[in-house]
């Protein structure tokens, strides 16, 4: 996979979908299974419309839990790095508890730009509402991640 940001529908039920979200940013991956209530993607493309506004604009998403007696889980952190508006999604992915496996855990940074996140926004309207299928953000072509990057939750 090309670095980027991916939530795919891998259950479905009536009132709760389970999503895999995969994160690759070509150094570093995580890969995470959470279940969220019907509406939720929804509601983060909403959280996520018109990102980045300014180059101080800061959107925070969670979805799950992280930690050693959770089920799993995502933060992101949409931030800008410059007064370019270089921006990036910091990313912390937890495996979660629920199977035999350790828990492994991640923390990168994905280079990322405001029509991609345009192209997410949509993607994810369409995966709420349909409960199934993907929606990708494509990392930025070219750019690395961030080295000031440092996951505050």
């Amino acid at each position: 996979m090309d670095i980027g940001l991916q939530f795919e529908v891998i259950y479905k039920a009536e009132d709760l979908i389970q999503v895999r979200v995969f994160a690759w940013n070509g150094a570093f991956g995580g890969t995470a299974d959470i279940y969220v209530g019907i509406g939720r993607l929804e509601e983060i493309a909403a959280e996520l419309e018109g990102f980045p506004a300014s180059v101080s604009d800061g959107r925070e998403i969670k979805l799950g839990a992280l930690g050693p007696k959770a089920a799993g889980g995502v933060e992101m952190r949409f931030y800008c790095t410059d007064a370019s508006g270089h921006a990036y999604v910091e990313c912390k992915i937890d495996s979660g508890s629920l199977s035999v496996e350790p828990v492994q855990s991640v923390t990168l940074s994905l280079p990322i730009e405001a029509a991609a996140v345009d192209s997410f926004v949509d993607e994810l309207r369409l995966l709420g509402v349909r409960k199934s299928g993907l929606a990708r953000l494509e990392g930025a072509p070219g750019r690395v991640a961030h080295p000031r990057g440092g996951f505050t939750p």
